[in-house]
């Protein structure tokens, strides 16, 4: 491995040369002030300065600038020690000081373009590297800096020519390799961005064939042509190295070919070093690519090798669980992601997927179960409570609900996919208690974030009319319903008990007989309100058929057999 060039550090000064130079100019500036005497303040400042005792340094070296102003050393040694000190303004000050005294000067002048790049001033920094390769064009210290200069002004072409005046001396180290490559990526030259790869792999063989760095540049080049010949002979220069061959699976995916992509990731399980999280980003991609049950069963196979080969790594396994989803196999899947999650702590997506294949089989009591389970991994994911507190809200359970939903609050954002059905879930479990201040704020929260949603529209507005409260309010929600969705059976029995409470039966009547025609809603509530409207409009005989029709089916309330028996509205 070559090693950059490292910064030449700076002597003590010779201060006897400093006094023969100097003496005349010395007396000219204060005539009490000997040579002798700035020798001494400088070798005190110096026992200051290696002691680390910067202050005191500071304060002897600037007594002695006040003397001495044009002398670059002084102001180049105060630039130091601020630096020591973390004060990079008052560093760059100095250092700037000693340039503009100095400006040929190597040590200085590396250091205030050190200060000038630390502080993103590119184009002062060129300025004052451009006056050092004066005298050395190919002087490396200068030509790195003079780059990274560059780059950051937008000047790819004049980094690049920087850093070749350094490669006599640098040659082929990693990082001018990888900085070359930036800027050919940048420039689109894609043929000299891959041969800088190519050389750094023939110079360096005691080097990882590639650093994952390194790699990065070949993986977003996999879908130019003039890649796939170069990886395909790195392929066969190198038949045992992992990352080539997942170099070339990537190739593959791009190009649609689900067996040679296969092939390339069935070299990856022998090599222990492989990134895991790149190899596991090609084996998704490349499963997407299966046709038919052939494909499957290559995949699944692959897989069972892979989670051989990667003990410790249970995403392999929650891949398989990935494989029966693909095919419907529900129970299957959730097996295989259970034993992921359990397998060395599963990722919080793959609970996700476990606790949501649970609802889809109506186990509520293993969202419970699987919802606590993963709470222990990860205590901080609100989505996770919101899942538990939805799973009890099911089951009736509203109190214990409010308690998981409460938890989940301070980890929603209103970007989340769940804020709504959060909020809009706890109105109907507040007033499932009897906390309808609760539950309306609760549903006037979610229709801030949308006016329109249908859930919250709906059941607050029957809930409004359930107790005989703002009931205009109640009509206006129900109305956007049934306007938007004329057909809807739930939608148009809510605006008729909307209006049924205001006593407009005679319309109320109309919305009903609307719902009644959307048969799969047609409940045994609907049939009872039609019921009770027609009561109210005197039509006591077509009431009881109504009445008798909602006994006949599931979910009749208690009150219903008292309306029949008393042949009359019962009021609660």
């Amino acid at each position: 491995m070559k090693y950059l060039y490292s910064i030449l550090l700076v002597g003590l000064l010779s201060f006897s040369l400093f006094a023969q130079e100097n003496g005349k100019k010395a007396k000219k500036e204060n005539a009490a002030f000997s040579p002798a005497r700035a020798e001494e303040w400088m070798a005190e400042g110096m026992r200051h300065y290696l002691k680390e005792d910067y202050d005191e340094a500071i304060l002897v070296w600037e007594q002695l600038l006040a003397e001495m102003p044009q002398e670059a050393s002084i102001s180049f040694y105060l630039a130091k020690c601020y630096l020591a000190q973390g004060k990079s303004i008052n560093a760059l000050k100095f250092a700037q000081k000693a340039n503009e005294l100095s400006p040929y000067s190597l040590d200085y002048g590396l250091m205030y373009g050190d200060l000038l790049l630390q502080e993103r001033k590119a184009k002062e920094a060129i300025a004052c590297f451009l006056k050092l390769i004066q005298y050395d064009s190919m002087q490396p210290d200068v030509n790195l800096r003079l780059a990274q200069a560059y780059l950051w002004n937008n000047q790819g072409d004049e980094a690049l020519k920087a850093l070749k005046s350094a490669e006599p001396w640098i040659g082929d180290f990693p990082e001018i390799i990888r900085t070359k490559q930036y800027i050919y990526l940048k420039n689109e030259q894609w043929e000299e961005a891959i041969q800088e790869g190519v050389n750094f792999v023939a110079n360096n063989p005691e080097e990882p064939l590639f650093a994952w760095e390194q790699m990065e540049y070949w993986w977003h080049l996999s879908t130019w042509k003039g890649a796939k010949i170069a990886l395909e002979q790195l392929s066969v220069d190198f038949p045992n190295d992992g990352q080539v061959a997942l170099l070339n699976a990537n190739v593959q995916v791009h190009e649609k070919n689900f067996a040679a992509s296969l092939s390339y990731l069935e070299r990856c399980l022998a090599d222990s070093d492989m990134h895991i999280e790149l190899f596991s980003q090609v084996t998704l991609q490349t499963f997407e690519l299966m046709s038919g049950q052939g494909d499957w069963d290559k995949a699944y196979a692959f897989l069972q090798r892979a989670v051989a080969a990667f003990p410790k790594e249970p995403r392999f396994v929650a891949m398989q669980g990935d494989l029966w989803m693909s095919i419907s196999k529900f129970q299957e899947g959730q097996k295989a992601y259970i034993k992921a999650a359990r397998n060395g702590g599963g990722k919080f997506e793959v609970w996700t997927r476990i606790i949501q294949l649970d609802f889809e089989m109506n186990a509520l009591d293993s969202v419970l179960v699987h919802s606590k389970e993963a709470l222990e991994a990860y205590p901080n994911q609100g989505f996770l409570w919101f899942q538990m507190g939805f799973a009890q809200y099911m089951q009736g359970k509203s109190k214990e609900a409010l308690a998981s939903f409460e938890s989940a609050i301070p980890y929603v954002q209103e970007k989340d996919t769940w804020y709504i059905q959060l909020f809009a879930l706890m109105g109907d479990a507040y007033h499932a208690l009897g906390n309808y201040r609760d539950s309306d704020m609760s549903f006037e929260k979610v229709l801030a974030k949308n006016s329109e949603e249908e859930h919250v529209l709906n059941n607050y507005s029957y809930y409004l009319s359930l107790r005989k409260e703002k009931l205009d309010k109640a009509a206006k929600m129900a109305k956007v319903l049934t306007d938007k969705f004329p057909k809807n059976g739930t939608y148009l029995d809510t605006y008729a008990w909307v209006l049924y409470q205001q006593k407009d039966y005679t319309k109320a009547l109309q919305y009903l007989e609307l719902a009644l025609k959307d048969e799969k809603q047609n409940s045994s509530t609907v049939w009872e309100h039609y019921g009770d409207i027609l009561f109210r409009l005197g039509k006591l005989e077509e009431a009881m058929k109504a009445w008798e029709k909602a006994k006949s089916l599931d979910g009749a309330s208690p009150n219903l057999f008292k309306k029949i028996e008393k042949r009359q509205i019962i009021e609660n």
